[in-house]
């Protein structure tokens, strides 16, 4: 199975559930440990979920927003939107 296939499971996985525990995860989808955490830090690190202690949830679309705005501040990475006064705006500077 291919990794985008896996985090795309793993992240309806836990849309279904709201706030679940990894080890849940890991006993309802079938597959090994190391494959789901694996795939939890991608879909982290692509700001759509969060992960606290031993739970992870589904980030809201503002907080999905605000993350990524604020990793591509810190680490001068491009976005393709940018917030200006409060404004989700389209980066006119972004390079496709």
């Amino acid at each position: 199975m291919k990794t985008e296939d896996i985090d795309w499971k793993i992240y309806h996985m836990i849309t279904a559930k709201g706030e679940t525990e990894i080890s849940c995860l890991t006993r309802e989808c079938g597959m090994e440990e190391d494959i789901v955490i694996d795939s939890i830090k991608r879909l982290e690190k692509s700001c759509l979920i969060s992960i606290k202690e031993e739970n992870v949830r589904v980030l809201s679309l503002n907080e999905m927003l605000l993350k990524n705005q604020i990793i591509n501040t810190v680490t001068k990475n491009d976005s393709p939107v940018i917030i200006e006064n409060g404004i989700i705006k389209e980066n006119p500077n972004y390079k496709r």
